[in-house]
């Protein structure tokens, strides 16, 4: 009884030991993950833009990861300045203010 009590303690104590040691290795392996990407909703037009743009580059430094739906993508973490960039000198280029308006006479006299 005595070789049983012994054999029935050593699997408890070892027990443990093998759940701290699946359990540390989950931990590393979720260290390890990082985002991929990163959510950008935006409007119709903006998603267009993006993903023309994101069309005319190498397969090896694409943009969009996925195409979620009508104002959702999916973008890789590396580029996420450079769309944000694009997408605003975009916006820019197309602000107009009425003294930019071509043949129309803003004399009100």
């Amino acid at each position: 009884m005595s070789s049983k009590n012994a054999t029935s303690k050593r699997k408890r104590v070892m027990s443990p030991a093998r759940s701290d040691k699946q359990n540390a290795s989950s931990q590393q392996s979720q260290q390890k993950l990082r985002p991929i990407g990163y959510l950008l909703e935006c409007d119709p037009p903006v998603k267009q833009f993006v993903m023309y743009n994101d069309s005319t580059r190498h397969d090896d430094k694409k943009w969009v990861i996925q195409d979620l739906d009508e104002t959702h993508l999916l973008v890789n973490r590396k580029y996420k300045e450079e769309i944000m960039r694009k997408v605003e000198e975009w916006m820019d280029s197309n602000v107009f203010s009425s003294v930019e308006r071509v043949g129309e006479d803003l004399d009100a006299s």
